[in-house]
């Protein structure tokens, strides 16, 4: 096993990132990186902009093992997919597959979450009446059958519904029906998966003061005997690792003792 940060929440060109797969891999050896996994988008059919074609799959497939043999003695690489909700099909052959929630399925519609603060002030207004906490709701209903729906071994950036929160500009992530619908989630996620990413993506792209799950998600994590993982959900080179760090002193502080690390034997405990 090669030592160094590991992120296995990478896209490439195969669907929204920036960079192609042995860019990427460069670029994780040039940062010192122990190991790296790519999860790109998986197919989404009314959201084809950022998610991965059906018809690239083989190839992604075959590009990525290339790449484990090619690269074997400077870095560790497995192959993964980031599995949405609203996939409907499990690819086979994968080393991992992290479990998302990026739309809400509401009054017959498939709402994205994953956007703007306008846009989410607009479905705030448009379809949940001017309550936002009525779409965070919504938001963990479905987040809470995400590990079911899609095999998940890690759960991705849980809270992504506080993605343009700061500041509490869109509602206050204190108050009990935000708090209750996101640890009645969480309680039902851990029945069938264990393991969440503690991510810094939106650190990174938006300058968000805390990781994906908040502190206090964290803590109550913690308190649930929850395992987290940490991922940078990289869509280009600077991201890698990004605060990795920082994050290790984090959950230090929200009483966690050991992260997980996926090596070639499966999921192992990594001392902080």
């Amino acid at each position: 096993m090669n030592t160094g940060h590991q992120n296995l929440h990478t896209h490439t060109t195969y669907c929204d990132g920036k960079l192609t797969a042995p860019q990427m891999v460069k670029a994780a050896i040039e940062k010192g990186g122990g190991s790296l996994g790519f999860s790109e988008h998986s197919f989404v059919p009314f959201d084809e902009e950022y998610s991965m074609a059906l018809s690239d799959m083989p190839s992604y497939i075959q590009e990525i093992n290339s790449l484990k043999t090619q690269y074997a003695d400077k870095i560790d690489i497995f192959l993964g997919i980031e599995q949405d909700y609203f996939t409907n099909t499990i690819p086979k052959g994968m080393d991992y597959i992290i479990g998302s929630v990026h739309h809400v399925e509401h009054d017959g519609k498939d709402i994205t979450i994953d956007g703007s603060y306008e846009h989410l002030q607009t479905v705030r207004d448009e379809h949940f009446g001017g309550d936002f906490l009525a779409v965070a709701e919504a938001y963990y209903a479905q987040t809470a059958k995400v590990a079911q729906k899609t095999n998940a071994s890690i759960i991705g950036h849980f809270d992504l519904i506080a993605k343009q929160n700061a500041g509490g500009r869109l509602f206050d992530e204190k108050n009990p029906r935000y708090v209750r619908a996101a640890t009645d989630a969480m309680e039902c996620i851990l029945e069938k998966c264990r393991l969440f990413e503690v991510s810094t993506g939106a650190m990174y792209r938006l300058g968000k003061a805390e990781p994906y799950p908040s502190i206090f998600l964290l803590k109550e994590l913690f308190r649930r005997k929850g395992e987290v993982i940490l991922s940078s959900d990289s869509h280009d080179a600077a991201s890698l690792y990004y605060k990795f760090d920082e994050m290790r002193e984090l959950l230090k502080s929200c009483g966690f003792k050991r992260i997980k690390r996926l090596t070639k034997n499966g999921f192992a405990d990594e001392m902080l």
